[in-house]
């Protein structure tokens, strides 16, 4: 099952400010190709590996794809020095990594940032994921639902706080402190919710080192990239879930200051690396027993009485939220979906976990199977936890080729169709010949 994921926390801040434009000119094309060699070239030291290589970039409302190189299936035409075409409808239109056309590409949506910088950044992101699987990083998917419930969410916030303080201190001396305090909140999380290590070390080696990567080698200097990280902490604050999106924060935090004293740590990292042990040991973390009592008292420094107080009352708004998504995808009558062998883009900024065996609903999603495509826009739909299943509240309108709902439509092929059953749910059923 090939899995896409959409829409990184970087676009929060960058990608929606920028204004679209109808034509998009070669000549920037071409800019942003050249800005992102020139940048790998000179950083290929950071991995010994030059991370230049297939890039897609496509415009989401024209489907129009511009390449730096062919495809093998002959999709892609040259014209003024770029290859070009349309991007098949099939195919989900997000910041990613995707094999397609006999190519693995770095796919990015158009309009890209109007700072270098930021646009250097998340085009080399895309293309570490490309080159992961040559740097030796191989992948489980992995839930963090633990980052939704009150508790894991108040030992996250504490350690990007000690990270914020980490990054704003003037002495090393002192940041490194706050670093430890970081790692001190983590590895208390980890106590309170089993195989929660182990989870988020997983997102953490996919998303975390190629945020890192990105922004290592996008052009900012130390500063710069100080004051870009506490601003990308403070606008993970407010997001509505960090289930998807906290390893985008913590690994280029820890990187920030590891680079310091060792700008080559990350060649240390592989896919079977524990990044909390490698932090700990790097910053003098002693592995003592952390207890409670201590934990709490320490909270005091990052403001963790505000914090958990704020996620206390998130809880009561967000448990009755939950027993509305189960009513409405598991209680009431639904469209339940069996998948094959998928290609999907979704907004992780929006994921609300249910329980381990019911699944996730996602907010905004798109999935392509043979049966067609499904697009839900702020509907929701439950992606079941083996991601063999995908339900949606039950259908208003039922066509030959299209099925709609509450916030969400079916291009349906040719050979399936819709059955309701005597339970009083539908399925999405082939035809019988």
């Amino acid at each position: 099952m090939k899995h896409l994921i959409g829409i990184w926390l970087m676009n929060l801040i960058l990608q929606t400010v920028v204004a679209h434009t109808a034509q998009v000119s070669t000549d920037s094309i071409s800019l942003y190709f050249n800005e992102t060699d020139e940048a790998t070239l000179k950083h290929v030291g950071l991995w010994d590996k030059d991370l230049y290589g297939p890039i897609l970039l496509v415009d989401p409302e024209t489907r129009r794809m511009y390449a730096n190189e062919p495809d093998e299936g002959g999709f892609l035409r040259p014209r003024d020095g770029i290859y070009q075409g349309m991007l098949p409808k099939n195919i989900p239109i997000s910041n990613t990594d995707i094999s397609w056309s006999g190519v693995h590409w770095a796919m990015i949506k158009l309009p890209l940032p109007d700072q270098k910088e930021d646009r250097v950044d998340l085009i080399i992101h895309e293309l570490f994921h490309v080159a992961q699987p040559s740097l030796g990083f191989d992948f489980q998917r992995e839930e963090n639902i633990h980052l939704d419930d009150k508790e894991g969410r108040i030992y996250l916030r504490l350690e990007m706080a000690a990270l914020r303080e980490a990054l704003l201190s003037r002495r090393f001396a002192r940041s490194e402190e706050h670093l430890r305090n970081a790692l001190i909140f983590r590895k208390y999380r980890h106590l309170l919710y089993k195989g929660a290590e182990v989870a988020e070390n997983s997102l953490e080696l996919l998303e975390g080192m190629a945020s890192y990567t990105g922004q290592m080698m996008s052009g900012r200097d130390k500063w710069q990239l100080r004051d870009y990280l506490v601003n990308r902490i403070a606008a993970f604050e407010e997001l509505p879930s960090y289930v998807r999106t906290f390893a985008y924060e913590t690994v280029p935090v820890y990187g920030f200051f590891l680079y310091q004293k060792d700008n080559n740590w990350n060649k240390s990292i592989d896919a079977d690396s524990d990044l909390t042990d490698f932090f700990s040991e790097a910053f003098g973390m002693n592995m003592r027993i952390i207890l409670q009592t201590y934990v709490s008292q320490m909270a005091e420094e990052y403001n963790g009485r505000s914090i958990a107080d704020e996620e206390q009352r998130r809880e009561i708004s967000h448990s009755a939220r939950l027993d509305m998504y189960r009513e409405k995808f598991i209680e009431k009558p639904h469209l339940e979906i069996r998948l094959g062998e998928i290609e999907l883009s979704f907004d992780f900024q929006n994921v609300v976990p249910l329980d381990e065996e019911e699944g996730t609903v996602y907010l905004t999603i798109q999935i392509s199977d043979q049966w067609g495509i499904l697009t839900v826009e702020g509907g929701g739909a439950l992606l079941r936890s083996d991601w063999r299943w995908v339900i949606v509240s039950e259908p208003l309108e039922i066509r030959d080729d299209s099925v709609v709902g509450d916030g969400w439509k079916i291009e349906l092929n040719e050979g399936y169709h819709i059955e309701k059953t005597v339970t009083g749910n539908y399925l999405l059923l082939r035809k019988k010949s």
